[in-house]
């Protein structure tokens, strides 16, 4: 006989298989669909049919957000949010609910998360697990409903505006406060059974006793949450950055007296095509800072925190710096192309040519 820990656990990991299968095949797909987009519409582009409405689908319109977005984010609770918006009609209808009012809200869901996994029970962590992605699905509603009202399709970040500034900032309040319960919950358990007790540790640094509330706070649990907590700044930061840059260089009108429009948006187009830059958004739809939230998460709900922290110590951040320098290394050669910009060697040939014909 299976507890019934044991077949929650079996039935979740079956709906990860098969949602695992579905992201697979939205992948291909969205390769596909990449590979014949033209960022600027021509009026012998080949028209995209789609028998899902494009507020539903989101190979519709392909961005360079929308290709760096993680996978459940993008192919799944970005849509449920659009089905529950042409439901409810919240962005035509609803003008009290704003998106920066849905993104408050969203913080006190992080903040119930957060109690949630401070327990000690797997079944109240569990709970956690799906209040946090209900708030992530409240981020993306929000995010939903404001480009909805500004008549922008695709997934797309207005760098700078009110909204983006309110929005980020919910977010970090939000992930602050599930920290904080998980590190509580690590913090008291560190040296109880279940495997903590194998994490690294160092001696307890204090006792604290809030009512009848006894708190072990080890400062092995406290190094091993600073860790995760700066992986996560790193990764958001870094995302955030190169879905700016690469915006604003493929996605904008932009050049310099050196290149014709047409130019331009036939390098924007060959760039967006190319491998490399497939290669480098499929990395980032990985190792973005909501698909590390979404391994943490899964980690929390199969009770495997102690290999999770043991495998992202230290190699998350060769991954990810490794990543960073190659993105940059892509985005000023993708630069230099689009703008028809000339290279330091350009330059000195040319100069040494001018020189030689004087």
């Amino acid at each position: 006989m299976f507890s019934s820990t044991t077949l929650i656990s079996r039935s979740f990991l079956a709906i990860l298989i098969l949602m695992t299968l579905y992201f697979l095949g939205m992948d291909l797909l969205l390769y596909s669909r990449a590979q014949n987009y033209d960022i600027r519409p021509t009026s012998n582009g080949t028209r995209y049919v789609s028998i899902i409405p494009c507020d539903f689908n989101p190979l519709c319109t392909v961005t360079v957000k929308g290709l760096m977005l993680d996978h459940p984010n993008h192919f799944l609770l970005s849509p449920l949010a659009a089905i529950m918006d042409d439901l409810l009609h919240i962005s035509s209808s609803w003008v009290w609910v704003t998106p920066n009012a849905i993104s408050c809200f969203h913080v006190l869901i992080a903040v119930l998360a957060g109690k949630c996994v401070s327990s000690d029970s797997l079944s109240y962590r569990r709970l956690g697990v799906i209040l946090f992605q209900a708030r992530t699905w409240l981020d993306d509603l929000d995010g939903h409903v404001a480009r909805k009202r500004a008549n922008i399709n695709g997934e797309r970040s207005d760098v700078g505006s009110s909204g983006y500034i309110i929005d980020g900032i919910c977010d970090a309040l939000g992930c602050v406060a599930f920290i904080i319960g998980l590190y509580q919950f690590l913090a008291r358990n560190s040296s109880r059974r279940g495997g903590y007790d194998k994490l690294p540790q160092l001696p307890v640094s204090s006792v604290l006793e809030p009512g009848n509330v006894t708190l072990k706070t080890s400062n092995a649990a406290l190094r091993n949450i600073l860790l995760m907590t700066v992986h996560l700044f790193l990764t958001s930061a870094a995302w955030n950055r190169y879905i700016y840059l690469y915006q604003d260089l493929l996605e904008t009108e932009y050049r310099t007296p050196s290149i014709s429009r047409e130019h331009l948006y036939a390098r924007q187009t060959t760039v967006f095509r190319s491998l490399s830059f497939t290669i480098i958004t499929l990395c980032w739809k990985f190792l973005n800072f909501h698909a590390v939230m979404d391994y943490l998460l899964l980690a929390i709900f199969f009770d495997r925190m102690r290999e999770y922290i043991r495998l992202i110590r230290w190699s998350s951040y060769v991954v990810v710096l490794l990543l960073v320098y190659v993105t940059e290394f892509h985005f000023l050669r993708a630069y230099t192309y689009i703008q028809d910009v000339p290279s330091l060697i350009d330059e000195e040939i040319s100069s040494s040519d001018v020189y030689t014909q004087g």
